[in-house]
């Protein structure tokens, strides 16, 4: 007997022994089995089993295997797999017919049989003596760029490029797919044309739009103005307005939160920006406009045309007028006050701009004949309240010529108010040398009390770890100084009064306490400052200490952490 001959018999008999244990363990049809070993035509014996079950295609093909009606048997598989799974009986029938064509199909048996057994052949002779056939010189074409990037092509997107290729990459002419991962992976905004770049992916139907990369926040000014050139509807975009409104902030050695020339240099880009934009961008002109008109009062400016400009935004605040609260303006697109927009411009939100307001429209409305000025843009009864106050405080003609104007409770009521305001002029910082003094306006203060205390810093900065501010706890507190000051004018009469305090003479944190007809307002007034450089050497962490005259002071403390740091070498 030839031995594929017995491979066939031991392949059968093997194929008969597991069917039989395995149905003997498969709810006893061991009667089956009997049936079909035993049948002088096996066929007989498959025409009781039941179409689809597993039973029915596995003996169905192994009977098509004993018949040698081998091309019969893939189809049922097929059929098997699809409707009940790759099972152990699968592989076996499969592993038989492998075996059992060999002699039709030898390679694909020898293939079957390499895969399922994950046998491999890569071994190679070893010529003992024989001299070395290899190469002494690397092929340039095999390392140049067309060859690599034709192999890193081969990948998804632009996966198959490093990092270090991307600068080059951003040159090339990629489609859609890829540009858009390329955008996605960059990390520097210096390339010549991201601009297009970036819309040319804008224009792509399955674009996130401006914002969807990392990318789009870090390009330069000149970039995003360029974008903007490119597709004009940007300007409509709120991310691109934010990365804009980044690129004019002040810089990181700007002390533009104390340093009125840097703010004012800063609100002035700002303001030239949002006078682009449209009328979407209301909150964010409002805002500009309210702290540049703050800032102005500050420096004791009061700019007519600046403030109008802010009155005719859409402002939805409870002093507008009718005509401005039944515009289309406000019902498309309000100024609202309150949105954060901090991320953009560093200004926290206006929230309530009415005391603002109110200051400059009492500025102008003391020498005006009228409030015509005003009419279009603020209600006519709170316009006309105002005016009539405004006049009376500030001693235009007798309090009873304007009563007629007020209702008879507000009119006792600003009888009755207390008034111990700061001028918004009032500075708070003063060089170590410099004289201070503050200007208040008063009204029916009566006798004014003015207590000046000295803040130990050093306790204050170890106990609170926080800056000094105006909520400090002064009880208990002895005052430095405490001085008396009667005023007799009317009730109705506001005045303006300065108040020097020569005995502040040494650098240090001061609290300043105006008292009065029940009322009080406290200053807090810093006489010098200190700033630090720091920088890391082999030593550890060193800082300079300066003044506000940017003078080295070699005899400065630090408290960090709590602990204090003396000066060393």
């Amino acid at each position: 007997m030839r031995w594929n001959h017995w491979l066939k018999a031991l392949v059968v008999g093997f194929g008969l022994a597991s069917s039989f244990h395995g149905t003997v363990l498969r709810a006893g049809e061991i009667g089956f089995v009997e049936d079909f070993a035993l049948a002088p035509d096996r066929a007989v014996p498959l025409k009781s089993l039941v179409p689809g079950t597993e039973d029915f295609y596995y003996f169905h093909c192994l009977h098509a295997q004993q018949v040698h009606q081998f091309e019969k048997v893939e189809p049922l598989v097929a059929q098997w797999v699809q409707r009940i799974g790759q099972t152990a009986r699968v592989n076996e029938i499969l592993a038989r017919q492998a075996l059992l064509t060999y002699d039709k199909t030898p390679q694909k048996t020898l293939d079957f049989l390499r895969i399922k057994l994950g046998v491999q052949f890569n071994h190679q002779k070893e010529e003992l003596g024989v001299e070395p056939n290899l190469p002494t010189s690397l092929d340039p074409q095999w390392i140049a760029r067309p060859t690599l990037m034709q192999r890193a092509f081969q990948h998804e997107h632009t996966n198959g490029f490093e990092d270090a290729a991307l600068d080059w990459l951003v040159r090339e002419n990629l489609d859609a797919n890829r540009r858009r991962h390329l955008l996605s992976r960059l990390l520097r905004p210096d390339h010549a044309t991201l601009p297009k770049l970036v819309i040319d992916d804008l224009h792509h139907e399955h674009s996130g739009g401006f914002g969807q990369f990392n990318i789009h926040r870090m390009l330069t000014k000149a970039q995003l103005e360029e974008c903007l050139k490119l597709e004009p509807n940007l300007i409509h975009n709120h991310h691109w307005v934010i990365a804009s409104l980044i690129k004019l902030q002040p810089g990181p050695d700007e002390d533009w939160q104390h340093d009125a020339k840097s703010m004012s240099a800063y609100l002035e880009r700002l303001q030239t920006f949002v006078n682009t934009l449209p009328p979407v961008q209301n909150p964010l002109k409002a805002q500009t406009l309210y702290h540049q008109l703050w800032l102005d009062r500050s420096r004791g400016l009061f700019d007519k045309d600046k403030f109008l400009a802010y009155l005719k935004l859409p402002r939805p605040v409870g002093y507008l007028s009718k005509g401005m609260r039944e515009s289309d303006a406000i019902k498309q697109h309000p100024a609202t006050l309150n949105i954060d927009l901090r991320p953009g411009t560093l200004l926290p939100p206006v929230g309530n701009d009415e005391p603002l307001v109110r200051s400059y429209l009492q500025f102008f409305l003391v020498d005006a004949a009228n409030t015509k000025d005003f009419d279009p843009f603020i209600d006519d009864t709170y316009l006309r309240h105002l005016f009539a106050e405004t006049k009376i405080v500030n001693g235009l003609g007798e309090p009873e010529q304007w009563a007629a104007q007020l209702p008879a409770v507000l009119f006792q009521q600003l009888k009755q108010r207390v008034d111990i305001d700061f001028d918004p002029a009032n500075r708070t910082t003063f060089a170590a040398d410099e004289p201070v003094s503050l200007d208040l306006h008063l009204k029916n203060a009566g006798t004014l009390i003015v207590k000046v205390f000295e803040i130990n810093t050093r306790n204050f900065y170890r106990d609170h770890l926080r800056e000094v501010d105006t909520d400090i706890n002064l009880d208990g507190l002895v005052a430095n100084r405490e001085t008396t000051h009667k005023l007799d004018a009317s009730p109705f009469r506001r005045s303006r009064q300065r108040f020097e305090f020569p005995e502040l003479k040494k650098p240090g944190v001061y609290v300043v306490d105006f008292i009065g007809n029940g009322r009080s307002s406290r200053a807090l007034i810093r006489k010098g400052k200190l700033k630090f450089l720091a920088r890391t050497s082999p030593a550890g962490q060193v800082f300079t200490v300066l003044d506000e005259q940017n003078r080295k002071l070699d005899d400065a403390r630090i408290l960090l952490g709590g602990h204090e740091y003396s000066p060393s070498k």
